[in-house]
């Protein structure tokens, strides 16, 4: 078991800071995570699991959303698994990507809003304070990595970040770092760090770089569990040219679908990989995205045009899509309307492992690993699911929706959200709305950072 086990001793000593604003109180929310056998898992049940979590991108870009965009590899996976309909992210990149390493809301932890910290400085993602999903894994035998976007951390002064978080391994587009010039490339000539190595790789694309790197690691490692998480850099802004439409005339936003095409295609090439190891039926397939659509870039699903919502807690900036697929153990060609937000990965992943959660660590999430072992009535669903951007916070079911600042909505009648029902005397409105907004009040303030937010704003392209 790796010696980083024993900082767990000192990650407890903030959990004083966090219990006495715990959401044991959520009846429907659990209060910390369970494994779902109630016992580890045997070596030949851990499955690998390769989480793929794509950057900027909407369902409505999905074919199997309902989307006119057609996306085959991901229909695939959605054909032999299950897509679940509604999966609340945050609306930004770095506040999702804390929230689902750890499990825990923003309000929890401190992290409320988008920071860039290479760029900016200030907070960063301190494992001595909170405990990632990977490094439990990492403690119980699994082999680890991470390749593609890694924003919360400057791995100038942390280069030892990545490890300490749980990744053995990792290759990284870290952000961007002010210099001369500075190291912003995430496309083609990428500035890279790979396993503490940091340069340009001229000639090169960075997606192609993240999906080669992952799968050579699994390539490594076929004959143990592994965690291979590809956090995407694409379909981020700048918008860019791929290596399969390099002499495209096309600029600008109508770059944007062949962008979501490399996408489908990077994880078409990691699946063939599983497939030609012959490790397809024991591998746990997992691809969703960061957040919505950056506002401007519009798609057409289920025939209408949806605007993308990045930024904002409107549906299109923080409902995601989500698909999962283990050949064997997940129902084929599923359909789900349970509802998940990103906290639940954390408590997922460690049932399906075997792994137990963190002593003393209050987390958010609901695991539904039983849901994708084909057992749904194993584990109670959620009742509601949340968001959170600085002081803003929304609360759904599956069907209404309630901002912090009193706005309501029925998403399924009027997913645009342009009648607020806050006024409503509906009884079945009245009712629905109460009923969030106790949740949402029963909710803790925001906890703060233990240390200074960033004292200088670097301008940089975004």
């Amino acid at each position: 078991m790796h010696t980083l086990t024993m900082q767990l001793v000192a990650t407890v000593t903030f959990i004083g800071f966090f219990a006495s604003s715990g959401v044991q109180g959520g009846t429907e929310q659990a209060p910390a995570a369970s494994t779902a056998s109630g016992a580890p898992a045997r070596e030949g049940q851990r499955p690998n699991i390769v989480f793929i979590l794509v950057d900027d991108l909407g369902p409505e870009w999905l074919s199997c959303y309902g989307s006119e965009h057609k996306t085959p590899n991901l229909d695939r996976l959605a054909e032999t698994g299950i897509r679940f309909q509604t999966v609340y992210s945050t609306p930004l990149c770095t506040p999702t990507r804390h929230e689902l390493l750890t499990g825990r809301y923003p309000f929890r932890t401190g992290w409320t809003v988008h920071h860039d910290t290479p760029r900016w400085g200030g907070q960063y993602f301190d494992w001595r304070r909170e405990i990632t999903f990977a490094r439990l894994l990492r403690d119980a035998g699994y082999a680890t990595a991470i390749a593609g976007k890694w924003q919360i951390n400057d791995l100038r002064t942390h280069p030892d970040a990545l490890q300490q978080h749980g990744f053995d391994e990792h290759c990284v587009w870290p952000g961007f770092e002010e210099g001369n010039p500075p190291a912003a490339e995430r496309y083609f000539d990428p500035f890279v760090q790979t396993n503490g190595q940091r340069g340009t790789l001229k000639g090169k694309f960075g997606p192609d770089v993240f999906n080669e790197f992952l799968i050579d690691f699994i390539r490594r490692h076929k004959h143990r569990p592994f965690l291979a998480y590809h956090a995407m850099v694409l379909t981020h802004t700048p918008f860019t040219k791929t290596p399969h439409n390099k002499d495209t005339t096309a600029a600008g936003i109508a770059l944007h679908p062949d962008m979501v095409n490399y996408v489908d295609h990077l994880v078409g090439r990691l699946v063939s990989v599983l497939d030609e190891l012959q490790i397809r039926d024991r591998t746990l397939v997992i691809v969703t995205s960061d957040n919505g659509t950056v506002s401007g870039v519009r798609g057409r699903m289920n025939g209408r045009t949806v605007n993308g919502g990045k930024g904002k807690l409107i549906e299109t900036g923080i409902r995601v899509p989500l698909i999962v697929n283990w050949p064997g153990k997940t129902p084929a060609g599923q359909v789900s309307d349970r509802l998940i937000d990103f906290t639940d990965f954390f408590p997922t992943l460690l049932d399906l492992a075997g792994v137990a959660p963190p002593d003393g660590v209050v987390l958010d999430g609901r695991s539904f690993a039983a849901v994708l072992q084909g057992r749904p009535d194993a584990q109670p669903a959620r009742e509601w699911i949340f968001s959170q951007l600085g002081e803003n916070r929304v609360i759904r079911d599956k069907r209404f929706k309630l901002y912090s600042d009193g706005r309501f909505y029925d998403v399924v009648a009027d997913p645009e959200e342009t009648t607020d029902l806050a006024g409503s005397d509906n009884p079945e409105v009245t009712a629905a709305r109460k009923r969030l907004e106790s949740k949402l009040d029963a909710l803790p303030a925001d906890a703060k950072l233990p240390f200074s937010p960033a004292q200088k704003k670097i301008k940089a392209p975004r």
